[in-house]
Formats: structure tokens, C-alpha cells, sequence
């Protein structure tokens, strides 16, 4: 274990995002008469679009986290009631895209959102400017913080593989906006360790006492991660508005598009990336089966790279 003389902590300076007890117990769509069992589902469906689409336009994976965490903040002002979960993981994305140095023309964007409604709803027969938030809150990730616990751990690259897997999965829950930055990293790393039966130091201070995370937290992030893997997967979800735009009878079709672009928005995206970034989303869906979904998402982001390094998230 990495000495730390003259410290009681380790851990690199954190931007924290936490939200007050206040906003966190009372959601305007819970205002609105939503229940929370059903806020989360719809929050997980706008996570899983953006991760999706991130997978399908070969982005790092920072975009996508930026782009959650826009959407998880987005809606403590604004109800599900008045902006559904697809229109806002849309706007979120190219946000995000923006925010992180690595923009794509709205008109990708929104052909691969089309493509992925396409397949997600025919399965089955605002401007953000509101949100209330500095841009610095939304672009500080646990990424960039659990390869450098990992290394003061002593931990192997596996280990590191693996929690930053359980952190692109945590993302789908708003723990970035309950708890301090430095207690989703500790959390993917227990869970990590654990999977792969690897002790952590237990004594006087325990590990995670290092880094300034009680355990409770601990347990309790690590219990709200395990609850996403027994969550069926969602094909789609019907907003909760009003009026519902997207309540047609059968599969629109896009017409007076020339030629070539007709093609490519019937398409939506290259047929064989999305073949292969969908298979690999499913296949790691709902269960650990040696790889978490974030896994599968580094993987698919960036194939070369062996583990996710500081780099992919500077």
C-alpha cells in the first residue's frame, strides 16, 4: 500500500455536485404524482440512450458521463411530466458532446436517437439552460478518481477494469448528485474486489477510511449499484407527459429526404457497428456474466485500449 505519511486522507481534489436533502426528497415529478420506483426507471432509459448512442458515435467515454449527469440534474427542476426522457437525453448528449471538446453535427445525433427509436419502440406493437448548475459540477467524474484508488491500493489492472465497469453502470442512478465524488470510486471498488475475491485492507483505519468515505456510504452506493443488475432491461418507455409525441400506430417513415440522405436516415447508422455495439450492450444487460455493462462500453468505445487510462477522461 502507497505510504501517506503526514495525511489522514488520499485522495486527489474533487469537485462535488451533491444536491441539498431538501431537493433530493422532493422531485418535481414526484410533485407531479410520479412515483419514485417509476422517476428511476425513466432516469435509467434516458442513461441507457445516451450510453448507447455514445457506443454508436464512438465517443470516450467522458461524454457520455457528462451527458447522465446533465440528465440526472436536469430533472430535480424540471418533471418527467413536462419533459420525457428520450427529448432530454437527446439535448443532454449533444451538450455533453460540446462541453467535452468532442461535438458531432446535431444531424448524427439525432439520426443515431432516430435509429435507436426506431429499434427500441417498434420492438414492441426546454433547452437546458435551466438546470441551475456551473458547468465545472457536471464534467467531474468517479472515473477520474478510481485508477488512482486503485494504484494506492496496490490493486491489479483487472481490478481497475472491473470497477470502472460498475462506475459507467452507476451512472444510470443519480448517485452523482447524493454523494460525494470519492464514494462512487470506493463503492465499484469494493464490488470489484469482492467479484473477484481480492481482500482489501480491513484494519485500523480501514481502506476507505483513506480516502474520507464512511461506511455506510459505502454499503449503501454499493446496494443501489447491485439493485441495477436485477432491473430488466428496458426497450422502451412511454413518456409521462400530457400528450405523448410519439404515440403513432405504426413505424413513421421519413420522406421528401433526397436520395442519399433518405438512406441514411432509414439506416440511422452503419448497419455493422450497430449491429456489434448493440450485441455487446445486451449480451452484458442484466447480468455480471464476468463483465458489467460499462465494461462492454470502455470496450466498444475505445477496442484498443487494454484498460481505461486517466487520458481517456484527461
Amino acid at each position: 500500500m502507497v505510504a501517506t505519511a503526514g495525511h489522514k486522507t488520499c485522495r486527489p481534489v474533487a469537485v462535488d455536485v451533491v444536491l441539498p436533502t431538501s431537493t433530493l426528497a422532493r422531485s418535481p415529478s414526484l410533485d407531479g404524482g410520479v412515483y419514485p420506483a417509476i422517476e428511476r426507471l425513466h432516469r435509467s432509459f434516458g442513461c441507457e440512450l445516451i450510453q448507447e448512442a455514445g457506443i454508436l458515435l464512438r465517443l470516450p467515454q467522458v461524454v457520455m458521463a457528462t451527458a447522465q449527469t446533465l440528465l440526472h440534474r436536469f430533472y430535480y427542476r424540471k418533471s418527467l411530466r413536462q419533459f420525457d426522457a428520450f427529448r432530454v437525453a437527446v439535448s443532454c448528449f449533444f451538450l455533453a458532446a460540446k462541453v467535452e471538446e468532442a461535438p458531432k453535427r446535431i444531424d448524427d445525433v439525432v439520426r443515431v436517437f432516430y435509429a435507436t427509436f426506431r429499434r427500441r419502440k417498434w420492438k414492441r406493437a426546454t433547452v437546458l439552460i435551466d438546470v441551475g448548475f456551473s458547468i465545472d459540477e457536471v464534467t467531474a467524474h468517479p472515473h477520474k478518481y478510481v485508477l488512482y484508488y486503485v494504484k494506492v491500493l496496490d490493486g491489479s489492472p483487472e481490478l481497475a477494469r472491473q470497477a470502472w465497469g460498475f462506475i459507467n453502470d452507476s451512472l444510470r442512478r443519480d448517485l452523482c448528485v447524493r454523494y460525494k465524488i470519492r464514494v462512487t470510486p470506493c463503492a465499484a471498488i469494493f464490488l470489484a474486489s469482492r467479484f473477484q475475491k481480492v481482500a482489501l485492507p480491513e484494519d485500523h483505519p480501514p481502506w476507505y477510511s483513506l480516502f474520507d468515505v464512511e461506511k455506510t456510504q459505502l454499503y449503501a452506493v454499493s446496494v443501489a449499484i447491485m439493485e441495477l443488475y436485477k432491473q430488466e432491461k428496458i426497450e422502451w418507455l412511454e413518456p409521462l407527459t400530457e400528450t405523448n409525441p410519439y404515440a403513432v400506430d405504426e413505424c413513421p417513415v421519413v420522406k421528401d429526404v433526397p436520395g442519399q440522405e433518405q438512406e441514411k436516415v432509414e439506416r440511422g447508422v452503419d448497419k455493422d457497428k450497430e449491429t456489434s455495439a448493440a450485441k455487446q450492450a445486451s449480451a452484458a444487460g442484466g447480468t455480471m456474466g464476468g463483465r458489467v455493462l460499462g465494461v462492454a462500453a470502455v470496450e466498444a468505445a475505445d477496442a484498443r485500449a487494454a484498460t481505461p487510462t486517466d487520458e481517456s477522461l484527461r
